[in-house]
């Protein structure tokens, strides 16, 4: 029996409003890479255009030119900084696998309010799979959603990772739009998990004016 503590939202999660969050930090992120990475051109994959989705279901926000070089990079944005990564494992639970599964991203650019965390995407989803992703009871995952399908929660439990326990704490997402519902779920695990598991990424220094 699945004993853990678990935590709800009232409301369901607002797809459309997240994507406008994210969209509003674009500006903010761009001025970022120009003036800090010294990137001579972006290009976004926002517009909701046919072509745009195809990068987006690639896990492939923009891409990033200089050097006589593209990169592509999946982006995300944290409102506060608890100094863990949140990793995604449904898109659309069951039947969509989340980022972790199928990103084709080089790189993974992580902005919390004050610094932002450049990784190597490929390293991160190895170190995911040879780590991580073996630890976590997918047959408690299943128990919990099956009981709360239609509700944003959360729950903590612990994985062990190279004989150490570590707390982890997974998260669903409830999204609910005029025409379809679904279920969006994911891990966040500690920065420290991630570097026991050998994980390398650059940190930079960043402020976004609108977070204290």
């Amino acid at each position: 029996m699945l004993d853990i503590k678990t935590y709800f939202y009232q409301m369901p999660h607002n797809f459309q409003k997240s994507l406008a969050y994210e969209n509003s930090k674009a500006t903010l992120a761009d001025s970022y890479y120009f003036n800090q990475l010294h990137i001579e051109k972006i290009i976004r994959f926002n517009s909701g255009s046919g072509n745009d989705m195809v990068f987006q279901r690639r896990d492939i926000d923009l891409q990033l030119y200089g050097w006589n070089k593209h990169t592509n990079v999946s982006e995300k944005f944290r409102d506060f900084d608890f100094n863990d990564l949140y990793l995604e494992l449904y898109s659309m639970y069951p039947e969509v696998k989340g980022w972790m599964h199928k990103s084709e991203a080089n790189y993974l650019a992580y902005f919390f309010p004050k610094r932002m965390i450049w990784i190597d995407k490929k390293d991160l989803i190895s170190i995911f799979k040879k780590y991580i992703e073996p630890n976590i009871i997918y047959s408690d995952l299943h128990v919990w959603l099956a009981n709360n399908k239609n509700k944003s929660g959360k729950y903590k439990t612990e994985i062990e990772v190279l004989e150490t326990n570590y707390p982890v704490l997974v998260i669903n997402a409830f999204n609910k739009t005029a025409n379809k519902d679904w279920n969006t779920v994911g891990v966040s695990v500690p920065f420290n998990l991630l570097k026991t598991c050998g994980l390398v990424w650059r940190e930079y220094e960043y402020k976004d004016e609108n977070r204290i």
